[in-house]
Formats: structure tokens, C-alpha cells, sequence
């Protein structure tokens, strides 16, 4: 590994630069502050501070700016033929990923570290074993790690770590493999790794941190302040302190997988220790869906524990709180999040700005504003460059499509500026989307949360999946109705009618199964008037006054069903309507 000499570092900063690098081949992270009074190209002409800037950012648990600096560091040793190092950073970076679970490039990462260590075992660096022992961790990812078990690539990592006499991250791999799961920590080669981590605890601040939380102790905050953000939140859950107001934290944390687990875990025993039984439920289903994608042994105990203590299936939980609507099906303007919008897309596109009122952008190009509804409707408001083309663009000159994919970006970034929201649109690594900071919610983005959470619990407590389904219904209306047909728009709108006609058709068998005649004949009316072509809703209407012995509510409903086929379609009701009517 060499010192940087790069002749685009300012001279007035070099002498600066290579006392960092020092103290970095001495095993010293800079100060943040250090780093931040360097110029950014200063920084990024030096891959030994690409590399430590970016573990400082990840200890601190910015991860979006940490993984731009990998990216950088893994460039710059590869431009000083460092392989060495650059696979010690693919690694790290590999690591970031596979903890947030960002997959666009690390399942081809994690085949080439798992290639990497069959071929050279002893030139990969801890991080390299970190990585693969956690991507085992995943569904996705672990059929292509078979050459060790979960355990021997921890191992792997923590001898690398020690071997290079790096006290820092032997430490934190050793509370890592404890916080996965804490199975095996006590005996053989596990025990002797926490007698090195012992002898070096009486030098190392990092290192007697981990040892008192290893050791089960109590963690005080001042052993927390001394751990990694991400670390003392996690161990902070198991501990329950400052559980109370538990909940993800804000930084950039929040998109950590295993972060989320921890913090679902306490919400759920919190909500059972206050007898709130439901709510305990839904936070079990939110980890039910979390584990299948990710699964520790901490975590899964958890799961199982919690569950035999709640004594009912586990329901999803909602990201977001339900909207509350008019009876026009406009969305309310309560108390927005400071500087970021409210749309509605059903009924007609309406933006909410930051004081309720409504924002109209100036549209030049429908296809401008087809880019903005079709971002809304994807997963974190964002799409690949060329999905986005392919829809709303189709066939062409590559060169053609890109300008119109230009120009319409433009005008949506200008359209979106000129009501206050400047910058909203970023264009990333092929990836075009939102920035965080702009959506507060989309109508469509809370109708599919509270129909899908409704579904997760319907099988097992009906009512309070009807109350979902019922704030779900008042808020559907037709996507894009000012909008032209288009194929994609067509796609959606069928789906969006088929899950209302699902929750409308339950919402009238759960008051039928109460008796409850006002309601069961307002949301089969519903049905009824949603999709007049299904004969199966009248059918629903019949037979539930049959049922309840009102022999004429019955024959009126059939009736109306009889003149609705003969005048839309010349046809008549089908026999088994008619046997159901008449008995016959």
C-alpha cells in the first residue's frame, strides 16, 4: 500500500493528507472533522482516506455516503494495482450491502468474494469473510455460499482481524457474531477469541466495551457511547434501554434489515407486556416478513418466543398511519411533515404542499407528467433508467428515447420547483427516483398498505381487518382519471379494481356474519355498484336475505339483476341465481 501522491491534491493540502494516511497505516481513524476541512477532490484523490472515511461514515451510521466512498476507494486501489486492498473494500462494500439489503449488485459480488477465498482463502481480509458470513444470513443469497457454514466464515473474518493486529474490528466482529446469535460464544475456538479480545480490552476502549456487553453485562450509556451507532442501538434493544420510545432510528440506520428486526422484537414485547395484544401481533408479522428474507438465531427465537406468548398469528404492520379522508375522497391536510408533499393519484392527481394547500404544477408534456405518477407508483419512488423507458417511452433509436427521457425529466424537475420543491428528482447509478426528503405519503402507496395488511390478518381476526379494509375503500377511485389510457396505467387500474372488489366482497361477509343488515346491504351495494357484471355480488345480496327470512328484499334485489342483464347485455340471470331466488 502506498501514499498519495496524486498531482489533482492542492499543495496546500498535501503535507495535511499525508499525516492522515500515517496515522490511517497506523491504524487511526481520522476525525471526522479532520475530514470534512479537506476539499472533497483532496479526499478522493487518496484511497487510504476513501477508506477510512468511509468506515468513519459507516460507524456513524451514514451508509449512503459510505457506500459512494467505497466505490471510490475500490477505483483508487485499483488504479495503484492494490488488489489486495481493493478486495478488502469490495468486501466492505459488500458488507454494507447485504446489511441493508441493497441486491442490485451484491449477489455478483458475493459469488467473486466466495470464488475469491476458494482460490486465495489467506489474501482475503476479515471484511471479505464478514461478508459472506452474512450474506449466508439471507434467503436470497445463501444457496450460493455452500463452501462453509455461517459460523466458519465469522470465524474466518475474526482471525483475519486479529492477525492483522486491527483490535477495532476484531472487537466489533466478535459483537456481531454475538448479536447474531449467541449459541456456541462460550465454548472452543469462540471462547479463546473472547480471552484475546480480554487481553486487549486493558488497552483498547473498543475493545472493554465489547467484552462488558459479551460478558453480559448491563451496558451503561457510557459503554453504548463508545460503540458504533449501530451497534449501541441493537444492543440497547436487548437491554430494553430507552426502549420506551423505542423505534428505528432516524439516520440512514433505518434501512438496516437487522435494525429493523430488533426494533420490531421490542415493540412487540412492549405492546405485550401492556396487554395490547393486537398491536403485538402485527409487529410479529412485520418480523414474519422480515425473516423470511433475513434470519439470525437471535432474531428467529425471538420470533417463535413472542409468538407462543401472543397466542395468534403474526400481522403485518403499516409503515404509515391511515390517511383521513372527506366524503369526497380528497386527502385530508392534517399536519404534514415539514417540507414534504401529499399526493393523491386516484380521483385525479392532486399534490398537498407542505401547509395542506393544494400545489398545481405546470404541465408543457403529458409524458412529464406520466414520469411523475409512474415514479409515485414504485417502490420507494423509484425506477431503472431503462424500465422507465420501456413504459413510458417504448421502441426506438436509443438516442431519440434518451432525449425524450431528458426533456421530460427537465420539465418535472422545473414543474416541481416551481411549487417548492427544488432538487426533488435525483439520477443515480441508472436509477431515477425521488430523494427522500420530498414524499410524505401517496394515496395509492397507503390503499395497497392497509388492503394488504387487512389480508394478512383476515384469516384469523376479522375485525380488525375489516376496519383496515374500510379505510382502504374510501380512499380508492380511479387511478389517473385525468390522465390518457395507457398500457402501464391500464395494468394498475385493474389491479387497484380487483383488490376493491376483494375487500368490498368481505367487508359484506363480515357483517353478514353478524347480522348486521345496514351494513351487510351498504358494502354489498357497493360490490354491486363497483361491478355491476358480477352476478356473484346480487348473489351475495340474495342469499343474505334469504337467509335472514326477508323473502321480499330478496325477490328486489333479484329484480334489479334481471333488469341489469336484460338492458346491458340481452342475457337473463344465470339458473343457479334464479334457484337461489325461488327455491327451485
Amino acid at each position: 500500500m502506498r501514499l498519495s501522491y496524486q498531482h489533482h491534491i492542492p499543495e496546500s493540502f498535501k503535507d495535511l493528507v499525508l499525516d492522515m494516511e500515517q496515522n490511517v497505516l497506523h491504524g487511526r481513524l481520522p476525525d471526522k472533522e479532520a475530514l470534512d476541512r479537506l476539499p472533497e477532490h483532496a479526499v478522493f484523490g487518496s484511497p487510504l482516506l476513501l477508506q477510512a472515511g468511509s468506515v468513519r461514515l459507516i460507524l456513524d451510521g451514514r451508509l449512503q455516503e459510505a457506500q459512494e466512498w467505497l466505490r471510490a476507494a475500490i477505483k483508487g486501489f485499483a488504479l495503484q494495482s492494490d488488489d489486495l486492498e481493493m478486495l478488502s473494500m469490495i468486501g466492505l462494500l459488500t458488507l454494507l450491502n447485504v446489511r441493508i439489503g441493497d441486491f442490485h449488485e451484491t449477489e455478483t459480488l458475493l459469488q467473486f468474494l466466495e470464488e475469491e477465498t476458494l482460490r486465495n482463502g489467506e489474501g482475503c481480509s476479515g471484511f471479505v469473510w464478514w461478508a459472506l458470513a452474512r450474506g449466508r444470513c439471507w434467503s436470497r443469497t445463501a444457496p450460493i455460499l455452500q463452501s462453509r457454514s455461517t459460523d466458519e466464515y465469522f470465524a474466518k473474518a475474526a482471525d483475519r482481524f486479529r492477525e492483522a493486529g486491527d483490535d477495532t474490528w476484531f472487537a466489533y466482529l466478535l459483537l456481531d457474531r454475538w448479536l447474531y446469535g449467541e449459541d456456541g460464544m462460550r465454548d472452543g475456538e469462540w471462547a479463546r477469541r473472547i480471552g484475546e479480545l480480554r487481553r486487549r480490552a486493558a488497552l483498547h476502549t473498543e475493545s472493554r466495551a465489547v467484552l462488558s456487553i459479551i460478558g453480559g453485562a448491563e451496558p451503561t450509556k457510557e459503554v453504548l457511547a463508545r460503540l458504533p451507532s449501530r451497534y449501541a442501538y441493537m444492543v440497547s434493544m436487548i437491554s430494553w434501554q430507552g426502549a420506551e420510545t423505542a423505534g428505528p432510528p432516524l439516520s440512514d440506520l433505518r434501512y438496516d434489515v437487522e435494525v429493523q428486526l430488533f426494533a420490531s422484537q421490542v415493540h412487540a414485547a412492549r405492546k405485550l407486556a401492556s396487554g395490547d395484544r393486537t398491536d403485538a401481533a402485527l409487529s410479529l408479522r412485520q418480523m414474519e416478513l422480515l425473516l423470511e428474507e433475513m434470519s439470525t438465531p437471535r432474531t428467529a427465537a425471538w420470533l417463535e418466543r413472542l409468538k407462543e406468548l401472543t397466542g395468534a398469528a403474526a400481522a403485518y404492520v403499516p409503515p404509515i398511519a391511515p390517511l383521513s379522508v372527506h366524503d369526497d375522497g380528497l386527502l385530508a391536510a392534517p399536519e404534514p411533515r415539514q417540507g414534504r408533499l401529499r399526493i393523491q393519484l386516484m380521483s385525479g392527481m392532486r399534490l398537498f404542499g407542505t401547509d395542506g394547500a393544494v400545489v398545481s404544477p405546470k404541465w408543457k408534456r403529458r409524458k412529464s407528467r406520466e414520469l411523475l405518477v409512474f415514479l409515485l407508483l414504485q417502490p420507494d419512488y423509484r425506477a431503472l433508467r431503462d424500465q422507465v423507458v420501456e413504459q413510458l417511452f417504448g421502441e426506438g433509436e436509443a438516442s431519440k428515447l434518451a432525449n425524450h427521457l431528458y426533456v421530460s425529466l427537465h420539465e418535472l424537475r422545473n414543474a416541481l420547483a416551481d411549487v417548492g420543491f427544488d432538487d426533488a428528482i435525483e439520477v443515480r447509478g441508472g436509477v431515477i427516483g425521488f430523494r427522500e426528503s420530498v414524499i410524505e405519503v401517496v394515496d395509492v402507496e397507503q390503499y395497497m398498505t392497509l388492503s394488504r395488511v387487512g389480508d394478512q390478518l383476515w384469516a384469523y381476526d376479522k375485525e380488525p381487518a375489516a376496519m383496515l379494509y374500510m379505510d382502504a375503500v374510501r380512499l380508492y377511485g380511479l387511478l389517473g382519471a385525468d390522465m390518457p389510457q395507457v398500457d402501464w396505467i391500464e395494468r394498475w387500474r385493474s389491479q387497484l379494481l380487483e383488490r376493491q372488489t376483494l375487500m368490498l366482497r368481505r367487508l359484506g361477509e363480515y357483517y353478514a356474519g353478524l347480522t348486521d343488515d345496514s351494513h351487510t346491504e351498504q358494502w354489498l351495494s357497493a360490490w354491486i355498484e363497483l361491478r355491476p357484471d358480477q352476478e356473484e355480488a346480487y348473489q351475495a345480496m340474495i342469499r343474505y336475505w334469504k337467509q335472514r327470512g326477508r323473502h321480499a328484499e330478496a325477490v328486489g334485489w333479484y329484480k334489479r339483476l334481471e333488469r341489469m342483464c336484460s338492458e346491458e347485455f340481452g342475457t337473463e340471470p344465470l339458473e343457479e341465481t334464479k334457484r337461489l331466488v325461488w327455491g327451485v
